[in-house]
């Protein structure tokens, strides 16, 4: 037990009551009085700015931050806001949501932001898709005009900026997992690594200048329900278009894991870079007998880059072309820094595959496919599939189970 602190507790977490005697003046007898601790209540006080809000993992973010309770505002930015899109939430809290239907670069955006103690820079992504943060092009110039106009912000500590662990590069040399402490070496061919790494550089100096806290949240490839047409359609799932002689494993971070990580971050955030990624990772064969059966074309790097490329033109690209080339080479990550701070997630790399791509083999497996893939070498692939719907089944169960009896 604390010094000065009224109770203790137990091993097994019950509450202990001190006795404490006051004196009455009658014959020396003493009343008995159970006095309990008090709980410390946390009065709200955090402004926080959310940029990005109208993707999926910037409107998560801001369901994440109204229902925490040292949140006294959430300022949501982004052009496609929509009417309501937290009413069910703001309707039972205390915190206040103001919208800001603008651009980064919008003067009328400067007022909102001003008393903000920490501002996270999720978006705007624009663009193809290419590792499920919602687009592969990001808006510097506008990132650019918002730290200007953030130097007017007295009350600011931290900022927090949404980056990828393609930053290391997509290459054939990289140590497997890269930790924190590897070279900062985006391809030239994967020009969304090179804006990701620009993004980071802008921001930390920024905030370097000021002696402001500059979390760089590198995640691996985001995936949930709401990307999972594209992620049953990228190289990422070993469907479709695919580089020849692909070596590169990938780790698949639930968007629901991306959330809890950036939440905890943002109280316990390091000064620097950090890892966002599942336990392990899973390699291309693996995938594919996640996959199941699908149409594949195996094509030099060269070649499939290229026929990517007319296909983004045409409208028919999946995602961004240079996801090929990312695709093609080992850039997985180790996720020691963030455990060391409490994170665990609650999906491994299957669930979270089998969570995202709903088409992929476990929506279509009978006995007969089962048998099949057993007999074809690929038992893991049956096993990790089963299991893998069985606890995302699990999980939904228990959220459906939660949601109604509240």
């Amino acid at each position: 037990m604390h010094p000065g602190s009224l109770g203790g507790t137990r091993d097994h977490g019950e509450t202990l009551e001190r006795e404490v005697h006051h004196p009455t003046g009658h014959d020396g007898e003493v009343d008995t009085v159970d006095e309990k601790p008090e709980v410390p209540l946390i009065v709200p006080t955090e402004i926080v700015v959310v940029t990005g809000a109208d993707g999926p993992i910037g409107h998560r973010v801001v369901s994440s931050l109204l229902l925490a309770p040292d949140v006294a505002e959430v300022v949501a930015v982004g052009r496609r806001l929509r009417d309501g899109a937290w009413e069910p939430i703001t309707r039972v809290v205390d915190a206040r949501l103001t919208m800001a239907r603008m651009g980064l670069d919008d003067p009328a955006l400067v007022p909102r932001i001003e008393s903000a103690t920490t501002v996270m820079l999720l978006g705007p992504r624009g663009g193809l898709d290419i590792d499920g943060t919602g687009g592969a092009e990001l808006d510097l110039a506008g990132t650019r005009t918002l730290l200007g106009a953030l130097g007017a912000a007295t009350h600011l500590r931290s900022l927090l900026v949404l980056s990828s662990s393609l930053v290391y590069g997509a290459r054939r040399d990289n140590p497997v997992p890269l930790t924190e402490d590897a070279r900062v070496r985006p391809n030239a061919s994967i020009p969304a690594s090179m804006e990701r790494a620009s993004l980071e550089r802008l921001c930390s100096e920024w905030a370097g200048e000021r002696g402001i806290s500059c979390t760089l949240m590198r995640p691996s490839v985001v995936v949930g329900p709401d990307n999972g047409q594209w992620l049953a359609r990228s190289p990422w799932s070993t469907a479709g278009l695919q580089v020849s002689d692909r070596t590169g494993p990938v780790q698949f971070l639930h968007v629901d894991d991306l959330v809890s990580a950036i939440e905890l971050l943002r109280t316990n955030g390091p000064d620097g870079a950090i890892n966002l990624a599942p336990d392990g990772w899973l390699t291309a064969s693996q995938v594919s007998a996640l996959k199941g059966p699908a149409p594949r074309v195996r094509l030099s790097r060269s070649l499939a880059v290229l026929v990517a490329g007319v296909g983004a033109r045409l409208g028919l690209a999946p995602g961004d072309p240079s996801m090929l080339v990312a695709s093609s080479a080992p850039w997985v990550v180790a996720n020691d820094r963030l455990r060391a701070l409490g994170w665990e997630p609650a999906f491994t790399n299957e669930e979270a595959y089998v969570d995202s791509d709903r088409g992929g083999l476990w929506a279509r497996l009978t006995p007969r496919h089962r048998q099949e893939l057993a007999l074809g070498g690929a038992a893991f692939g049956a096993v990790a599939v089963v299991g893998a719907v069985v606890a995302v089944i699990r999980r939904r169960f228990r959220d459906d189970s939660r949601g109604s009896s509240s």
